[in-house]
């Protein structure tokens, strides 16, 4: 599993984040209830931070950034292949296979 990133909001409050591979994901904590979100809208309304607070403020910003990072994650390549297709991918075009390269159209046999 990934790294968790952690956001405290107050005493009662914190959000937890990741990244599996179907996105990200938070695990939000309030008042001694937890639950697992991956939709951003949901997320504020469960932890019910009005708006015009600093505690708000944090959370959004912080929700940013990591939009932020996601988005640099998903840019695409010259090649047309992001970094996370090149880590994770298992076609020819991933690993760089050429006509020079002995393994260039090599059936396998099982």
């Amino acid at each position: 599993m990934a790294q968790r990133e952690r956001l405290a909001l107050s005493r009662y409050q914190a959000v937890e984040t990741y990244r599996d591979h179907n996105g990200r994901c938070f695990i939000a904590y309030n008042d001694g209830a937890c639950v697992f979100i991956r939709d951003l809208p949901q997320l504020r309304r469960f932890l019910k931070v009005p708006k015009g607070l600093p505690m708000r403020e944090r959370l959004d910003s912080w929700l940013a950034a990591l939009s932020d990072q996601d988005a640099k994650r998903q840019q695409p390549r010259p090649d047309g292949l992001s970094p996370e297709q090149l880590a994770t991918g298992f076609g020819p075009e991933v690993h760089g296979l050429d006509e020079t390269d002995p393994n260039y159209q090599t059936r396998t046999v099982i």
